[in-house]
């Protein structure tokens, strides 16, 4: 089979290495789609210092399966989770399994023909089956779905999304299929995907002040929205953190940040921030460490219930063979990237 390995600074190779058997209570699935996330990239740059496989925005299809695998047939769609709680350290027993101490996390191998799934508590079956398009978003909806869950974003308060990338796109959406009031979004400019999202969501577009493409603030017309706003306001933040420092001072009282960006550059990810600001106006900041296997089945609910407002993110279909060229470039593409091994 094909599988992709990844080392830094940006090297990828495409290789052939044999297809995994699966034993006592593992599952071999076939990839039939990896969304190219953000991390990936970091990955390429920073992470890997050997080579590795990658990709973990995964929707597959069940082949084979070991011994005492009941939950799982040959031909069942699944979505896959990159960890798993032990259910044995202190917080798991305490039935709080968001903040195990002990993940278990899958081998991530998505960008490859076939991957060996050693623990079935990370797999969910979709059935019936969704479009792959559709269904590799179920792993990053379920980011979204952690990072609403930890800034506890309730029907009555109010989302502004902070980053126009894929993650910025998909919380708009998400918010708006659980029926949640939204601000708009903030980022640098409007691509006709966020316009078109922002269309069926409702919320504004804003655009942030720059000089020389240097960020200073945020515009005024969000900070006028902002003191209008008549609930709690909670920030999903997907930019690099470095930004968080320049709206802080735009959010109303009791508002939250929760970030969940990361950036390829070490220095973006670094947040400078006047603590007195953050006490006097009572802002909580949370860093959200996603637990996908706790939202999975809420995420293809999600997907499946509100399949249209989904489809506006159509993702771009690459083959295996393409990616080393996707990942050393440093454009962006405003589509999703989808990985499909089939495609030859």
């Amino acid at each position: 089979m094909q599988a992709a390995f990844v080392k830094r600074r940006h090297k990828v190779q495409v290789r052939d290495i044999p297809v995994p058997e699966p034993r006592d209570g593992e599952v071999l699935v076939r990839i039939d789609a990896c969304g190219v996330c953000g991390s990936d990239f970091i990955e390429a740059r920073l992470w890997a210092h050997e080579w590795k496989r990658f990709g973990h925005e995964i929707v597959a299809t069940v082949v084979k399966t070991g011994p005492n695998v009941s939950e799982f047939r040959p031909d069942d769609q699944v979505v896959i989770a990159l960890s798993v709680p032990c259910e044995v350290c202190p917080p798991c027993t305490a039935g709080v399994p968001r903040k195990c101490r002990q993940m278990i996390t899958t081998e991530q191998g998505g960008f490859a023909e076939f991957l060996l799934i050693k623990d079935v508590r990370l797999l969910r079956a979709v059935r019936p089956k969704l479009p792959i398009g559709l269904a590799s978003f179920a792993e990053p909806l379920t980011v979204i779905l952690d990072a609403f869950e930890l800034a506890g974003l309730a029907e009555s308060q109010w989302l502004l999304v902070v980053g126009g990338g894929f993650l910025g796109t998909l919380g708009l959406l998400a918010a708006k299929s659980l029926a949640l009031n939204i601000v708009g979004i903030l980022s640098r400019t409007a691509s006709p995907l966020i316009l078109k999202c922002l269309g069926k969501t409702g919320g504004q577009h804003f655009s942030w002040r720059t000089v020389a493409g240097i960020t200073l603030g945020v515009p005024a017309d969000l900070g006028q929205v902002l003191a209008a706003v008549p609930g709690r306001v909670v920030v999903l933040h997907t930019a690099p953190p470095k930004y968080i420092r320049h709206y802080l001072d735009a959010l109303p009282f009791d508002s939250a940040i929760v970030n969940i960006g990361l950036s390829e550059n070490p220095r973006k990810n670094i947040l400078v921030a006047n603590g007195a600001r953050l006490i006097f106006k009572r802002t909580q900041l949370f860093s959200a460490f996603p637990v996908p296997c706790l939202h999975l089945d809420k995420a293809v609910a999600l997907l499946r219930n509100h399949e249209t407002l989904f489809s506006i993110l159509s993702p771009e279909l690459k083959s295996l063979e393409a990616l080393p060229g996707i990942i050393s470039n440093k454009r962006r593409r405003s589509r999703k990237i989808l990985i499909v091994p089939s495609i030859k």
